[in-house]
């Protein structure tokens, strides 16, 4: 567990084993996104191909360069990238917004991402700033996901249509 550089590995104490998500490979040999995507209320997770070259995986990475592998300075090539958060500013006691320092510390989100945080983040803003001053951004309607299917990739198959089978010996 102390190995993992993304400190995932978690300890079932049911089961008195460690444990790592495997991206529920079942579904996905089936075309079906995993559970976390298909769930997720926030609509915050995105499941695809990396060089699927319209897919939105591979436009947040490469194209918008905004989401960002954890840690890359460990060199684990991951295939899990995340888009850094751009945090609100803090209140003053007159609930006037205080933009001299954000809530998430720069150095923070660097320690975690990299140096190439800085210029996803300064992306990101640009893109809000277009948006609220009347525009349109393909990459924030990506992140919205306003349609759900978005964020599903080709696993689109829907989960109810699988049927579980059970090997012949077992089934006796």
């Amino acid at each position: 567990m102390k190995a993992c550089p993304y400190k995932k590995i978690y300890w079932n104490h049911v089961r008195n084993v460690s444990q790592h998500c495997i991206g529920c490979w079942p579904r996905l040999e089936r075309g079906v996104a995993p559970a976390c995507v298909r769930n997720c209320p926030g609509r915050l997770a995105f499941v695809g191909f990396l060089d699927d070259e319209t897919g939105p995986i591979h436009r947040l990475v490469h194209e918008w360069r905004v989401a960002l592998p954890l840690h890359p300075e460990y060199g684990t090539e991951p295939n899990v990238f995340y888009v850094p958060p751009l945090s609100p500013h803090p209140l003053r006691a007159d609930r006037s917004v205080d933009e001299s320092k954000p809530r998430i510390p720069p150095a923070y989100l660097e320690s975690l991402f990299g140096a190439r945080v800085h210029a996803a983040l300064d992306r990101l803003r640009s893109e809000l700033e277009a948006v609220r001053a009347g525009g349109r951004s393909e990459l924030l309607d990506t992140l919205i996901a306003y349609e759900f299917r978005s964020l599903l990739g080709p696993f689109t198959a829907e989960p109810v249509t699988i049927r579980a089978t059970t090997p012949a010996k077992e089934a006796r």
